[in-house]
Protein backbone atom coordinates (compact mmCIF):
# COMPACT_ATOMS: atom_id res chain seq x y z
CA UNK A 1 0.00 0.00 0.00
CA UNK A 2 1.07 3.42 -0.67
CA UNK A 3 2.07 5.44 2.41
CA UNK A 4 0.27 8.62 2.36
CA UNK A 5 4.06 10.61 2.11
CA UNK A 6 4.55 9.07 -1.00
CA UNK A 7 1.46 9.98 -2.25
CA UNK A 8 1.92 13.57 -1.46
CA UNK A 9 5.36 13.30 -3.30
CA UNK A 10 7.19 15.55 -0.87
CA UNK A 11 6.89 18.08 1.65
CA UNK A 12 8.05 21.21 -0.26
CA UNK A 13 5.20 21.47 -2.01
CA UNK A 14 3.03 21.88 1.13
CA UNK A 15 5.42 24.50 2.19
CA UNK A 16 5.39 26.52 -1.11
CA UNK A 17 1.49 26.61 -1.22
CA UNK A 18 1.31 27.85 2.44
CA UNK A 19 4.23 30.87 1.52
CA UNK A 20 1.58 31.90 -1.70
CA UNK A 21 -1.15 32.22 0.19
CA UNK A 22 0.34 34.18 2.61
CA UNK A 23 1.48 37.09 0.21
CA UNK A 24 -1.97 37.53 -1.00
CA UNK A 25 -4.13 40.64 -0.44
CA UNK A 26 -2.15 42.81 1.57
CA UNK A 27 -2.04 45.98 -0.44
CA UNK A 28 -5.99 46.77 0.23
CA UNK A 29 -5.50 46.18 4.10
CA UNK A 30 -5.67 49.65 6.41
CA UNK A 31 -3.85 50.11 9.89
CA UNK A 32 -6.68 49.62 13.07
CA UNK A 33 -5.80 50.01 16.53
CA UNK A 34 -4.19 47.39 18.85
CA UNK A 35 -7.12 44.72 20.43
CA UNK A 36 -8.93 46.03 22.89
CA UNK A 37 -8.42 42.59 24.50
CA UNK A 38 -7.97 42.40 28.34
CA UNK A 39 -5.27 40.47 29.95
CA UNK A 40 -6.31 38.66 32.95
CA UNK A 41 -2.91 36.45 33.39
CA UNK A 42 -1.24 40.25 35.01
CA UNK A 43 -2.41 41.03 38.62
CA UNK A 44 -4.60 43.51 36.90
CA UNK A 45 -6.74 43.16 33.73
CA UNK A 46 -5.27 45.46 30.77
CA UNK A 47 -5.47 46.70 27.58
CA UNK A 48 -3.10 44.83 24.98
CA UNK A 49 -1.43 47.78 24.05
CA UNK A 50 -0.06 48.32 27.19
CA UNK A 51 1.64 44.73 27.50
CA UNK A 52 5.24 45.03 27.14
CA UNK A 53 5.82 41.33 26.71
CA UNK A 54 4.75 38.74 23.90
CA UNK A 55 1.44 37.71 24.73
CA UNK A 56 -1.19 35.32 22.43
CA UNK A 57 -5.01 34.62 23.40
CA UNK A 58 -5.95 32.03 21.70
CA UNK A 59 -10.34 32.13 21.47
CA UNK A 60 -11.76 28.85 21.65
CA UNK A 61 -12.03 29.34 17.95
CA UNK A 62 -8.80 28.93 17.39
CA UNK A 63 -8.52 26.31 19.98
CA UNK A 64 -10.47 23.84 18.61
CA UNK A 65 -8.85 24.10 15.26
CA UNK A 66 -4.79 23.62 16.03
CA UNK A 67 -4.78 23.70 19.49
CA UNK A 68 -1.95 25.20 22.12
CA UNK A 69 0.32 23.72 19.24
CA UNK A 70 -0.52 26.77 17.12
CA UNK A 71 2.41 28.69 19.42
CA UNK A 72 5.54 28.15 18.01
CA UNK A 73 7.80 29.66 21.03
CA UNK A 74 5.58 26.64 22.97
CA UNK A 75 7.37 23.21 22.87
CA UNK A 76 4.07 21.31 24.28
CA UNK A 77 5.59 17.41 24.75
CA UNK A 78 2.34 15.34 24.53
CA UNK A 79 3.60 12.33 25.63
CA UNK A 80 1.31 10.37 23.82
CA UNK A 81 -0.67 13.15 22.30
CA UNK A 82 -4.65 13.04 23.36
CA UNK A 83 -3.75 14.79 26.95
CA UNK A 84 -2.17 11.84 27.85
CA UNK A 85 0.76 13.86 29.60
CA UNK A 86 1.30 17.21 28.20
CA UNK A 87 4.83 18.70 29.43
CA UNK A 88 5.17 22.18 28.50
CA UNK A 89 8.15 23.96 26.99
CA UNK A 90 8.35 27.59 27.09
CA UNK A 91 12.08 29.35 25.01
CA UNK A 92 14.30 26.15 25.82
CA UNK A 93 12.46 25.58 29.28
CA UNK A 94 12.15 22.53 30.81
CA UNK A 95 8.45 21.34 32.15
CA UNK A 96 9.08 22.42 35.80
CA UNK A 97 10.02 25.80 34.88
CA UNK A 98 6.52 27.47 33.31
CA UNK A 99 3.43 28.22 35.07
CA UNK A 100 -0.17 26.77 34.62
CA UNK A 101 -2.78 29.00 35.77
CA UNK A 102 -6.67 28.88 35.94
CA UNK A 103 -9.14 32.19 36.04
CA UNK A 104 -5.61 34.17 36.94
CA UNK A 105 -4.94 31.96 40.14
CA UNK A 106 -1.45 30.15 39.77
CA UNK A 107 -1.80 26.20 39.97
CA UNK A 108 1.53 24.02 41.19
CA UNK A 109 2.47 20.92 41.98
CA UNK A 110 4.95 19.95 44.78
CA UNK A 111 5.64 16.30 43.41
CA UNK A 112 6.58 17.38 40.06
CA UNK A 113 5.39 19.84 37.15
CA UNK A 114 4.54 16.43 34.88
CA UNK A 115 0.81 16.36 36.59
CA UNK A 116 0.65 20.43 36.10
CA UNK A 117 -1.45 19.51 32.85
CA UNK A 118 -3.82 17.24 34.69
CA UNK A 119 -6.57 19.74 34.23
CA UNK A 120 -10.15 18.25 34.81
CA UNK A 121 -11.80 20.72 32.38
CA UNK A 122 -11.93 20.39 28.39
CA UNK A 123 -11.61 22.98 25.53
CA UNK A 124 -15.18 22.95 25.38
CA UNK A 125 -15.39 24.39 28.88
CA UNK A 126 -13.01 26.95 27.86
CA UNK A 127 -13.95 30.84 26.92
CA UNK A 128 -9.85 31.27 25.60
CA UNK A 129 -5.84 30.87 26.91
CA UNK A 130 -3.69 33.22 27.53
CA UNK A 131 -0.36 32.32 26.59
CA UNK A 132 2.33 34.64 28.21
CA UNK A 133 5.72 34.01 27.15
CA UNK A 134 8.78 35.48 29.31
CA UNK A 135 9.68 35.00 32.84
CA UNK A 136 6.51 35.71 35.08
CA UNK A 137 8.08 35.61 39.03
CA UNK A 138 7.47 39.06 39.75
CA UNK A 139 3.41 38.39 39.45
CA UNK A 140 3.55 34.79 40.69
CA UNK A 141 6.54 33.81 42.68
CA UNK A 142 8.46 30.40 41.90
CA UNK A 143 8.57 29.16 38.22
CA UNK A 144 8.00 30.57 34.99
CA UNK A 145 11.00 30.96 33.55
CA UNK A 146 9.74 30.53 30.17
CA UNK A 147 6.31 31.75 30.00
CA UNK A 148 2.55 30.60 31.07
CA UNK A 149 -0.57 29.41 30.18
CA UNK A 150 -4.25 31.00 32.05
CA UNK A 151 -6.55 29.05 31.24
CA UNK A 152 -10.16 31.03 30.89
CA UNK A 153 -13.73 29.45 31.77
CA UNK A 154 -16.66 30.29 29.39
CA UNK A 155 -19.28 31.80 31.14
CA UNK A 156 -21.79 29.85 32.22
CA UNK A 157 -25.09 29.44 29.66
CA UNK A 158 -28.01 27.22 28.56
CA UNK A 159 -27.51 24.63 26.27
CA UNK A 160 -27.06 20.96 25.58
CA UNK A 161 -23.58 19.67 23.63
CA UNK A 162 -22.33 16.84 22.89
CA UNK A 163 -19.60 14.94 20.71
CA UNK A 164 -19.04 11.63 19.73
CA UNK A 165 -15.55 10.22 17.50
CA UNK A 166 -13.83 7.07 16.97
CA UNK A 167 -10.70 6.48 15.47
CA UNK A 168 -7.16 4.12 14.98
CA UNK A 169 -6.04 1.56 17.34
CA UNK A 170 -9.90 1.51 18.54
CA UNK A 171 -9.64 5.36 19.71
CA UNK A 172 -13.34 6.36 21.38
CA UNK A 173 -14.03 10.04 22.14
CA UNK A 174 -16.83 11.00 24.08
CA UNK A 175 -18.20 14.33 25.70
CA UNK A 176 -21.73 16.08 27.02
CA UNK A 177 -21.75 19.19 28.33
CA UNK A 178 -25.23 20.66 29.68
CA UNK A 179 -26.35 24.04 30.81
CA UNK A 180 -29.02 24.22 33.60
CA UNK A 181 -31.01 26.91 34.95
CA UNK A 182 -30.19 28.16 38.62
CA UNK A 183 -31.91 31.38 39.27
CA UNK A 184 -32.78 34.42 37.05
CA UNK A 185 -30.21 34.27 33.72
CA UNK A 186 -27.93 31.99 36.35
CA UNK A 187 -26.47 29.03 34.80
CA UNK A 188 -24.78 25.75 36.07
CA UNK A 189 -22.83 23.51 33.70
CA UNK A 190 -21.98 20.66 33.85
CA UNK A 191 -19.25 18.03 31.39
CA UNK A 192 -18.01 14.82 31.34
CA UNK A 193 -16.13 12.92 28.95
CA UNK A 194 -13.41 9.99 28.27
CA UNK A 195 -11.42 9.54 25.27
CA UNK A 196 -9.09 5.97 25.46
CA UNK A 197 -7.34 4.03 22.88
CA UNK A 198 -5.44 0.66 23.14
CA UNK A 199 -2.21 2.06 21.83
CA UNK A 200 -0.01 2.74 18.86
CA UNK A 201 2.56 0.07 20.48
CA UNK A 202 2.06 -2.11 23.59
CA UNK A 203 1.63 -0.04 26.77
CA UNK A 204 1.16 3.18 24.96
CA UNK A 205 -3.18 3.02 26.15
CA UNK A 206 -4.71 5.21 27.83
CA UNK A 207 -8.01 6.17 29.29
CA UNK A 208 -9.00 9.62 30.52
CA UNK A 209 -12.07 10.67 32.31
CA UNK A 210 -13.13 14.05 33.26
CA UNK A 211 -16.19 15.50 35.22
CA UNK A 212 -16.86 19.42 36.12
CA UNK A 213 -19.49 21.73 36.83
CA UNK A 214 -19.33 25.24 37.59
CA UNK A 215 -21.39 28.83 37.47
CA UNK A 216 -19.34 31.65 35.92
CA UNK A 217 -20.78 35.48 35.46
CA UNK A 218 -18.72 38.85 35.28
CA UNK A 219 -18.51 38.85 39.24
CA UNK A 220 -18.65 35.32 40.17
CA UNK A 221 -16.54 32.02 39.24
CA UNK A 222 -17.46 28.87 41.47
CA UNK A 223 -15.56 25.78 40.18
CA UNK A 224 -15.33 22.15 40.73
CA UNK A 225 -13.09 19.15 38.69
CA UNK A 226 -12.57 15.83 39.26
CA UNK A 227 -10.10 13.43 36.41
CA UNK A 228 -8.88 10.26 36.50
CA UNK A 229 -6.10 9.52 34.20
CA UNK A 230 -5.05 5.93 33.74
CA UNK A 231 -2.45 5.28 30.86
CA UNK A 232 0.46 3.00 30.01
CA UNK A 233 4.06 5.36 30.38
CA UNK A 234 6.32 3.59 28.40
CA UNK A 235 9.76 4.84 28.77
CA UNK A 236 7.89 8.21 29.91
CA UNK A 237 10.63 8.22 32.45
CA UNK A 238 13.00 5.93 32.10
CA UNK A 239 14.78 4.03 29.03
CA UNK A 240 15.61 0.26 30.72
CA UNK A 241 12.46 -0.53 31.14
CA UNK A 242 9.18 -0.42 28.29
CA UNK A 243 6.75 -1.79 31.13
CA UNK A 244 6.07 1.77 33.34
CA UNK A 245 2.54 2.38 34.55
CA UNK A 246 0.47 5.59 35.69
CA UNK A 247 -2.72 6.28 37.41
CA UNK A 248 -3.52 9.92 38.24
CA UNK A 249 -6.82 11.36 40.52
CA UNK A 250 -6.96 15.36 40.25
CA UNK A 251 -9.72 17.11 42.17
CA UNK A 252 -9.65 20.98 41.24
CA UNK A 253 -11.94 23.72 43.34
CA UNK A 254 -11.65 26.99 42.66
CA UNK A 255 -13.82 30.37 44.15
CA UNK A 256 -13.70 34.05 43.15
CA UNK A 257 -15.57 37.07 43.27
CA UNK A 258 -14.61 40.64 41.89
CA UNK A 259 -15.73 43.96 44.10
CA UNK A 260 -15.83 46.88 41.89
CA UNK A 261 -15.70 49.78 43.97
CA UNK A 262 -15.52 52.44 41.33
CA UNK A 263 -12.38 52.58 40.24
CA UNK A 264 -11.02 50.31 42.68
CA UNK A 265 -11.28 46.44 42.15
CA UNK A 266 -10.84 43.89 44.50
CA UNK A 267 -10.82 39.71 43.30
CA UNK A 268 -10.37 38.00 46.21
CA UNK A 269 -10.08 33.89 45.01
CA UNK A 270 -9.50 30.86 47.05
CA UNK A 271 -8.29 27.44 44.59
CA UNK A 272 -7.83 23.87 46.37
CA UNK A 273 -6.33 20.59 44.12
CA UNK A 274 -5.41 17.32 44.97
CA UNK A 275 -3.57 15.16 42.80
CA UNK A 276 -2.97 11.09 43.85
CA UNK A 277 -0.35 9.34 41.61
CA UNK A 278 0.30 5.79 41.41
CA UNK A 279 3.34 4.85 39.46
CA UNK A 280 4.56 0.83 38.90
CA UNK A 281 7.75 0.38 36.91
CA UNK A 282 6.51 -3.26 36.12
CA UNK A 283 2.50 -3.07 34.91
CA UNK A 284 3.19 -7.01 34.60
CA UNK A 285 4.49 -7.42 37.74
CA UNK A 286 3.03 -4.29 40.32
CA UNK A 287 4.63 -5.83 43.25
CA UNK A 288 8.21 -5.40 41.58
CA UNK A 289 8.25 -1.10 42.43
CA UNK A 290 5.66 0.81 42.88
CA UNK A 291 5.49 4.53 44.39
CA UNK A 292 2.43 6.63 45.97
CA UNK A 293 2.25 10.23 46.22
CA UNK A 294 -0.45 12.70 47.06
CA UNK A 295 0.00 16.18 46.99
CA UNK A 296 -2.31 18.89 48.27
CA UNK A 297 -2.26 22.77 47.27
CA UNK A 298 -4.30 25.19 49.43
CA UNK A 299 -4.08 28.99 47.72
CA UNK A 300 -5.61 32.99 48.67
CA UNK A 301 -5.17 35.52 46.46
CA UNK A 302 -5.97 38.86 47.00
CA UNK A 303 -5.31 41.50 44.62
CA UNK A 304 -6.45 45.07 44.88
CA UNK A 305 -5.92 47.74 41.94
CA UNK A 306 -7.08 50.85 41.08
CA UNK A 307 -7.15 52.93 38.07
CA UNK A 308 -6.74 56.65 38.54
CA UNK A 309 -6.62 58.93 35.31
CA UNK A 310 -5.15 56.00 33.21
CA UNK A 311 -2.57 55.20 35.45
CA UNK A 312 -3.15 51.87 37.05
CA UNK A 313 -1.63 50.63 40.49
CA UNK A 314 -2.07 47.32 42.38
CA UNK A 315 -0.67 45.80 45.58
CA UNK A 316 -1.86 42.44 46.89
CA UNK A 317 -0.95 39.22 49.13
CA UNK A 318 -0.84 35.35 48.35
CA UNK A 319 -0.29 32.44 50.88
CA UNK A 320 -0.11 28.81 50.27
CA UNK A 321 -0.01 25.82 51.82
CA UNK A 322 1.42 23.07 50.05
CA UNK A 323 2.21 19.48 51.44
CA UNK A 324 4.06 16.06 49.49
CA UNK A 325 3.42 12.34 50.58
CA UNK A 326 5.62 9.96 48.75
CA UNK A 327 5.86 6.46 49.67
CA UNK A 328 8.87 5.06 47.52
CA UNK A 329 9.77 1.66 47.04
CA UNK A 330 6.51 0.12 47.53
CA UNK A 331 6.10 1.97 51.15
CA UNK A 332 9.53 0.71 52.18
CA UNK A 333 10.66 4.52 51.77
CA UNK A 334 8.28 7.31 53.42
CA UNK A 335 8.97 11.42 52.32
CA UNK A 336 7.22 14.35 53.21
CA UNK A 337 7.64 18.17 52.08
CA UNK A 338 5.47 20.45 53.68
CA UNK A 339 5.89 24.40 51.94
CA UNK A 340 4.06 27.38 53.53
CA UNK A 341 4.47 30.94 51.45
CA UNK A 342 3.18 34.31 52.21
CA UNK A 343 4.39 37.05 49.56
CA UNK A 344 3.17 40.12 48.65
CA UNK A 345 3.20 42.46 45.58
CA UNK A 346 2.94 45.56 43.73
CA UNK A 347 2.95 46.96 40.55
CA UNK A 348 2.79 50.48 38.71
CA UNK A 349 1.93 51.46 34.91
CA UNK A 350 1.82 54.80 34.41
CA UNK A 351 0.78 56.28 31.12
CA UNK A 352 2.99 58.87 29.70
CA UNK A 353 1.03 60.67 27.50
CA UNK A 354 -0.74 58.98 24.11
CA UNK A 355 1.77 56.63 23.17
CA UNK A 356 3.98 55.60 26.07
CA UNK A 357 3.40 52.84 28.63
CA UNK A 358 5.87 52.21 31.42
CA UNK A 359 5.36 49.16 33.94
CA UNK A 360 7.32 48.39 37.21
CA UNK A 361 6.31 45.01 39.12
CA UNK A 362 7.75 43.94 42.21
CA UNK A 363 7.01 40.88 44.92
CA UNK A 364 8.62 39.30 47.54
CA UNK A 365 8.29 35.61 49.03
CA UNK A 366 8.54 34.52 52.33
CA UNK A 367 9.05 30.81 52.43
CA UNK A 368 8.74 28.72 55.76
CA UNK A 369 12.40 26.96 56.09
CA UNK A 370 13.25 27.90 52.91
CA UNK A 371 15.03 30.92 51.66
CA UNK A 372 13.18 34.41 50.99
CA UNK A 373 13.05 35.77 47.59
CA UNK A 374 12.63 39.03 45.84
CA UNK A 375 11.60 39.05 42.38
CA UNK A 376 11.03 42.50 40.26
CA UNK A 377 10.74 42.94 36.98
CA UNK A 378 9.38 45.90 34.41
CA UNK A 379 9.04 46.95 31.10
CA UNK A 380 8.29 49.75 28.18
CA UNK A 381 5.01 49.80 25.89
CA UNK A 382 5.45 52.37 22.91
CA UNK A 383 2.58 53.20 20.06
CA UNK A 384 5.26 54.59 17.35
CA UNK A 385 2.22 54.74 14.91
CA UNK A 386 -1.78 53.86 14.87
CA UNK A 387 -1.20 49.88 14.55
CA UNK A 388 2.13 49.77 15.66
CA UNK A 389 3.96 49.02 18.77
CA UNK A 390 6.96 48.36 20.22
CA UNK A 391 7.91 46.79 23.75
CA UNK A 392 10.67 45.84 26.26
CA UNK A 393 11.02 44.09 29.20
CA UNK A 394 13.21 42.67 32.00
CA UNK A 395 12.56 40.07 34.78
CA UNK A 396 14.34 38.40 37.50
CA UNK A 397 12.88 35.13 38.26
CA UNK A 398 13.32 32.01 40.47
CA UNK A 399 11.87 28.13 41.01
CA UNK A 400 11.75 25.71 44.25
CA UNK A 401 12.83 22.61 43.54
CA UNK A 402 10.23 20.10 43.22
CA UNK A 403 9.92 16.44 45.78
CA UNK A 404 11.01 14.67 43.23
CA UNK A 405 14.34 16.70 41.87
CA UNK A 406 14.95 16.41 45.81
CA UNK A 407 13.90 12.73 47.23
CA UNK A 408 13.50 10.31 43.66
CA UNK A 409 15.30 6.97 44.32
CA UNK A 410 14.57 4.95 41.95
CA UNK A 411 16.70 2.23 39.65
CA UNK A 412 18.87 3.95 38.08
CA UNK A 413 17.52 7.54 38.76
CA UNK A 414 18.15 10.28 42.05
CA UNK A 415 17.44 13.05 42.89
CA UNK A 416 19.99 15.64 45.01
CA UNK A 417 18.99 17.13 49.00
CA UNK A 418 22.07 19.72 47.83
CA UNK A 419 20.35 21.29 44.75
CA UNK A 420 20.19 24.98 45.09
CA UNK A 421 16.95 27.16 43.69
CA UNK A 422 16.70 28.36 40.33
CA UNK A 423 17.38 31.77 39.01
CA UNK A 424 17.02 33.32 35.66
CA UNK A 425 17.23 37.04 34.15
CA UNK A 426 15.32 37.31 30.85
CA UNK A 427 15.34 40.09 28.53
CA UNK A 428 12.86 40.77 25.69
CA UNK A 429 12.16 43.38 22.77
CA UNK A 430 9.58 43.04 20.15
CA UNK A 431 7.45 44.78 18.02
CA UNK A 432 3.63 44.52 17.06
CA UNK A 433 2.24 45.06 13.90
CA UNK A 434 -1.77 45.24 13.47
CA UNK A 435 -4.15 46.14 10.32
CA UNK A 436 -7.91 45.10 9.84
CA UNK A 437 -7.00 41.64 7.90
CA UNK A 438 -3.30 40.85 9.78
CA UNK A 439 -1.52 40.97 12.80
CA UNK A 440 2.42 40.49 12.96
CA UNK A 441 4.69 40.60 15.80
CA UNK A 442 8.29 39.66 15.97
CA UNK A 443 10.13 39.07 19.27
CA UNK A 444 13.89 38.65 20.32
CA UNK A 445 15.07 37.33 23.46
CA UNK A 446 17.61 36.37 26.25
CA UNK A 447 17.73 34.19 29.20
CA UNK A 448 20.43 33.76 31.66
CA UNK A 449 20.27 30.90 34.16
CA UNK A 450 21.89 30.08 36.79
CA UNK A 451 21.60 26.57 39.27
CA UNK A 452 18.89 25.27 37.20
CA UNK A 453 18.07 22.08 37.61
CA UNK A 454 18.02 18.97 35.17
CA UNK A 455 18.38 15.20 34.99
CA UNK A 456 22.23 14.23 34.04
CA UNK A 457 23.33 10.96 32.59
CA UNK A 458 27.01 10.71 34.54
CA UNK A 459 28.08 7.28 32.69
CA UNK A 460 26.28 5.04 35.01
CA UNK A 461 23.40 6.96 36.94
CA UNK A 462 20.75 9.86 35.83
CA UNK A 463 21.02 12.21 38.59
CA UNK A 464 19.43 16.01 39.63
CA UNK A 465 22.38 18.45 39.44
CA UNK A 466 22.35 22.36 38.74
CA UNK A 467 24.04 23.69 35.60
CA UNK A 468 24.21 27.38 34.17
CA UNK A 469 22.69 28.17 30.72
CA UNK A 470 22.73 30.72 28.41
CA UNK A 471 19.90 30.47 25.86
CA UNK A 472 19.10 33.51 22.86
CA UNK A 473 16.49 33.08 19.88
CA UNK A 474 13.63 34.65 18.26
CA UNK A 475 10.02 34.39 17.69
CA UNK A 476 8.23 35.84 14.04
CA UNK A 477 4.07 35.28 14.07
CA UNK A 478 1.84 36.23 11.46
CA UNK A 479 -1.88 35.82 11.41
CA UNK A 480 -4.06 36.72 8.31
CA UNK A 481 -7.81 36.50 7.81
CA UNK A 482 -7.90 36.74 3.54
CA UNK A 483 -11.54 36.34 1.63
CA UNK A 484 -12.93 33.86 4.22
CA UNK A 485 -9.91 31.77 5.06
CA UNK A 486 -7.56 32.44 7.79
CA UNK A 487 -3.57 31.56 7.83
CA UNK A 488 -0.94 31.52 10.28
CA UNK A 489 2.61 31.28 10.25
CA UNK A 490 4.74 30.99 13.44
CA UNK A 491 8.53 30.38 13.50
CA UNK A 492 10.52 30.12 16.86
CA UNK A 493 14.55 29.95 16.74
CA UNK A 494 16.45 28.82 19.88
CA UNK A 495 20.04 28.31 20.68
CA UNK A 496 21.07 27.25 23.91
CA UNK A 497 25.10 26.62 25.58
CA UNK A 498 25.51 25.53 28.82
CA UNK A 499 27.92 22.32 30.37
CA UNK A 500 26.29 18.81 30.01
CA UNK A 501 24.01 20.34 27.78
CA UNK A 502 24.06 16.78 25.50
CA UNK A 503 23.46 14.22 28.64
CA UNK A 504 20.59 17.01 29.95
CA UNK A 505 17.25 15.28 30.08
CA UNK A 506 14.97 17.93 29.54
CA UNK A 507 17.20 21.21 28.23
CA UNK A 508 19.07 18.94 25.99
CA UNK A 509 15.87 18.04 24.05
CA UNK A 510 14.70 21.80 23.48
CA UNK A 511 13.20 22.64 20.16
CA UNK A 512 15.92 24.84 18.05
CA UNK A 513 13.96 25.23 14.91
CA UNK A 514 9.77 25.01 15.31
CA UNK A 515 7.90 26.00 12.14
CA UNK A 516 3.89 26.30 12.17
CA UNK A 517 1.76 27.29 9.60
CA UNK A 518 -1.90 26.15 9.91
CA UNK A 519 -4.49 27.39 7.95
CA UNK A 520 -8.76 27.26 7.69
CA UNK A 521 -10.21 27.26 4.04
CA UNK A 522 -13.45 27.42 3.35
CA UNK A 523 -14.78 24.90 0.62
CA UNK A 524 -18.09 24.77 -1.15
CA UNK A 525 -20.82 22.98 0.09
CA UNK A 526 -20.13 24.55 3.51
CA UNK A 527 -17.13 22.35 4.01
CA UNK A 528 -13.96 23.66 5.84
CA UNK A 529 -10.59 22.28 5.56
CA UNK A 530 -8.65 23.10 8.50
CA UNK A 531 -4.82 22.13 8.21
CA UNK A 532 -1.48 21.89 10.74
CA UNK A 533 1.93 21.75 8.74
CA UNK A 534 4.75 21.89 11.59
CA UNK A 535 8.29 21.64 11.22
CA UNK A 536 10.19 20.54 14.15
CA UNK A 537 14.33 20.54 14.92
CA UNK A 538 15.24 19.44 18.31
CA UNK A 539 19.06 19.66 19.65
CA UNK A 540 20.89 16.18 18.97
CA UNK A 541 17.72 14.92 16.61
CA UNK A 542 16.46 15.32 13.18
CA UNK A 543 14.39 17.48 11.51
CA UNK A 544 10.41 16.39 11.02
CA UNK A 545 7.56 17.39 9.11
CA UNK A 546 4.31 16.86 10.91
CA UNK A 547 0.96 17.23 9.05
CA UNK A 548 -2.81 17.18 10.94
CA UNK A 549 -5.58 17.95 8.33
CA UNK A 550 -9.31 17.84 9.49
CA UNK A 551 -12.06 18.13 7.11
CA UNK A 552 -15.41 19.56 9.03
CA UNK A 553 -19.20 19.22 7.06
CA UNK A 554 -21.57 21.78 8.95
CA UNK A 555 -24.77 19.61 8.44
CA UNK A 556 -27.23 22.09 10.24
CA UNK A 557 -26.98 24.38 12.62
CA UNK A 558 -27.30 21.70 15.42
CA UNK A 559 -25.19 19.13 13.78
CA UNK A 560 -21.31 18.87 12.33
CA UNK A 561 -18.84 16.22 11.41
CA UNK A 562 -15.41 15.75 11.20
CA UNK A 563 -12.91 13.78 9.43
CA UNK A 564 -9.10 14.07 10.85
CA UNK A 565 -5.71 12.90 11.00
CA UNK A 566 -2.77 13.35 12.65
CA UNK A 567 1.35 13.02 11.90
CA UNK A 568 0.01 12.25 8.18
CA UNK A 569 3.71 11.62 6.93
CA UNK A 570 4.20 8.46 9.53
CA UNK A 571 7.26 10.44 11.04
CA UNK A 572 8.92 8.76 13.50
CA UNK A 573 10.25 11.24 16.46
CA UNK A 574 10.90 11.36 19.83
CA UNK A 575 9.48 14.21 22.18
CA UNK A 576 12.40 13.29 24.74
CA UNK A 577 15.26 11.32 23.90
CA UNK A 578 17.52 9.60 25.96
CA UNK A 579 21.15 10.30 25.19
CA UNK A 580 22.90 7.02 27.14
CA UNK A 581 20.08 4.64 25.29
CA UNK A 582 19.53 6.54 21.80
CA UNK A 583 16.01 5.99 22.33
CA UNK A 584 13.11 7.58 24.24
CA UNK A 585 9.21 8.75 24.48
CA UNK A 586 7.99 8.04 21.04
CA UNK A 587 5.71 10.36 19.40
CA UNK A 588 2.24 9.23 17.88
CA UNK A 589 2.45 7.88 14.30
CA UNK A 590 -0.48 8.32 11.76
CA UNK A 591 -3.37 8.76 13.48
CA UNK A 592 -7.01 9.20 11.68
CA UNK A 593 -10.53 9.55 13.09
CA UNK A 594 -13.82 10.59 12.51
CA UNK A 595 -15.89 13.15 15.00
CA UNK A 596 -19.89 13.97 15.08
CA UNK A 597 -20.78 17.27 17.19
CA UNK A 598 -23.87 18.43 17.90
CA UNK A 599 -25.90 20.64 20.27
CA UNK A 600 -29.17 23.06 20.67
Amino acid sequence: MMRIKEFFGGKVIIISLFLRLTSLGYAEDNFYQLEEVKITAHPLAEPLERASQEIKILKKEELTKYGLSRISSLDLRERGGFGVQEDLSFRGTTFEQNLVLFEGIKITDLQTSHHLMNLPFTENNLEAIEVLSGGASPFYGTGGFGGGLNFLLEPSKEGFNFKVGMGSYDYRDLEIKAGLPLLKEKFLNLLFSQRKAQGFIWNRDFDIRNFNLYHKDPQTTLFYGFQEKDFGARNFYTPKYDSEWEETRTHLLLAKKLINIRKLLFEPAILYRKNYDLYLLNRRNPTFYKNRHETYLYRIRLPLSLEWKENLFGFGFEGSYEEWEGLLRNGQIRKELLRREYSFFAFFKPKIGDNLFPSLQIRYDLHSKEKDFLSFGGGISYLLHEGIKSRFSFNYSYRLPSATELFYDSLGIRGNLELSSEKAINLETGLDFSQKSYHLSFTLFYRKGWKLIDWIFNGSHVLAENLDLKTIGFTWDLKKELRGHSLIISYTYLNQAGANLNFARYHGNYMRHNLVMAGDFKLPYQINLVSFLNYQKRFSQKGIVLLNLEIRKKISDKLRLSLWGKNLFDETYYEIRYAEAKKGVLGIPQWIGFRVEGGF
